[in-house]
């Protein structure tokens, strides 16, 4: 059996999350982060305040691991 992943060699698994310089405007908050984020859709860029989780944009996003990737969410009707 082939493998395309091998297993994490890794506790926990993080995603790298960028400070932006950036304040929210549902808090006032300074701490923005800009990080990708897998949804149902598909993925995606956000920008959200780590203060209180406030959403300030989110972006449609190639997949970071190079294959398509088609949400089930297409094939519901």
């Amino acid at each position: 059996m082939t493998m395309l992943f091998g297993r994490p060699e890794e506790p926990e698994l993080t995603v790298t999350r960028a400070d932006l310089d950036e304040t929210c405007p549902s808090c006032g908050g300074t701490a923005v982060q800009g990080y990708p984020l897998l949804e149902v859709t598909g993925w995606c860029l956000v920008a959200r305040c780590a203060d209180c989780l406030h959403v300030l944009r989110r972006e449609p996003s190639p997949t970071p691991f190079g294959f398509s990737y088609v949400p089930y969410s297409v094939h519901l009707r």
